[in-house]
């Protein structure tokens, strides 16, 4: 991941009028356009707008969030092929 910027995924569920948050939290990606292809295909099973989603770019220098000092970005797929689903987590850094 460029220390720099990165992008963040952001989903909300909604209903006639009204959208929240999902319960999961926000996905991490190392780029715009990653986060981007990401959100197509994060969207397809719900092409009446029941989920929308958003690609925020920042800044991690800026905000120091992403990842914390001392955490590194870890990204775990399950499945295979198009079944598959990947989990970006934060986690401690091995002290040496």
């Amino acid at each position: 991941m460029d220390p720099a910027t990165a992008a963040v995924m952001i989903m909300l569920s909604c209903s006639a009028s009204l959208c929240r948050p999902t319960e999961s939290r926000p996905a991490v990606y190392p780029s715009m356009e990653e986060c981007q292809a990401a959100l197509e295909v994060r969207l397809a099973p719900w092409p009446n707008g029941e989920m929308i989603g958003r690609c925020k770019q920042i800044d991690q220098t800026a905000t120091g969030s992403i990842p914390p000092e001392g955490y590194a970005a870890v990204q775990v797929t399950r499945g295979v092929g198009s079944d598959a689903v990947t989990t970006n987590y934060f986690v401690p850094r091995a002290s040496n």
